[in-house]
């Protein structure tokens, strides 16, 4: 595996390319100090593995990270950073992991294990070429990459955000708000806490007391409706009720 370290940071390069000799599996590795030199290294002599810094003069490693990802071979991306805030960015770039510094070995190791497993139609995968949009959700202390299209609903629950998903519940560290407008295409308001994936729209009833309920597919138990969102659902329903607003 040929790796390339992308660091400002004299220190963080050197204490990478140690922890780098440790590992078997790494046959070439690579340093450059800013984005633009990073770029040209890439485009010289391609890394299979590309440990990147965030927080850099000139081009971001999310910068970095969006113009390699769009390639048809990208390189597997582990960001390497002080900073805990850009989880979500770093995966919507196809982060295979994220790492705090100081790096720990152990920490590395699993991260070269992970982006060595990876074959290119993992890659597409991960690109989304095969279940469409990603997002970072928490998991514990971790951060886990699941696609849109495993989530069954958003669940605003005082300051947290909840979804609930196939791989069970995950804690969601942006508001449904922004949720709303990363995705316009894909998730729909049905409450004032509640977001729903369009694609998991499956029936909208109102019972005998006036409420609104909606089914979601794969979701045992209906979802609350408030009665402005109902209206603005209604038309996506060709069965819906002729209800008077």
């Amino acid at each position: 595996m040929k790796v390339l370290i992308v660091d400002d940071e004299p220190l963080a390069r050197e204490r990478l390319l140690r922890l780098l000799q440790e590992e078997d599996e790494v046959t070439h590795c690579y340093t450059a100090a800013n984005g633009q030199e990073a770029l040209q290294r890439q485009a010289d002599d391609p890394a299979d593995l590309i440990l990147l810094d965030i927080r850099m003069p000139g081009l971001s490693g999310l910068e970095l990270a969006a113009q390699w990802t769009g390639q048809n071979n990208p390189p597997a991306i582990v960001f390497c950073t002080a900073y805990d805030d850009y989880a979500l960015e770093a995966f919507q770039v196809q982060a295979v992991s994220y790492l705090l510094k100081p790096v720990k070995a152990a920490d590395l190791h699993q991260a070269l294990d992970q982006a060595s497993q990876l074959n290119r139609a993992q890659l597409l995968a991960l690109n989304g070429a095969d279940k469409g949009p990603v997002i970072a959700l928490q998991t514990g202390r971790d951060k886990e990459r699941i696609p849109l299209a495993d989530i069954f609903c958003f669940r605003a629950d005082q300051k947290y955000v909840i979804a609930q998903c196939r791989q069970g519940e995950r804690l969601c560290d942006v508001s449904l708000k922004q949720l709303e407008e990363r995705f316009p295409d894909h998730l729909v308001r049905v409450h004032r806490t509640t977001l729903v994936p369009r694609s998991r729209l499956e029936k909208l009833t109102r019972d005998s007391h006036g409420s609104f309920w909606l089914s979601v597919r794969g979701l045992n138990g209906a979802v609350a409706v408030s009665r402005r969102f109902a209206r603005e659902l209604k038309p996506l329903f060709q069965d819906s009720t002729d209800w008077a607003d």
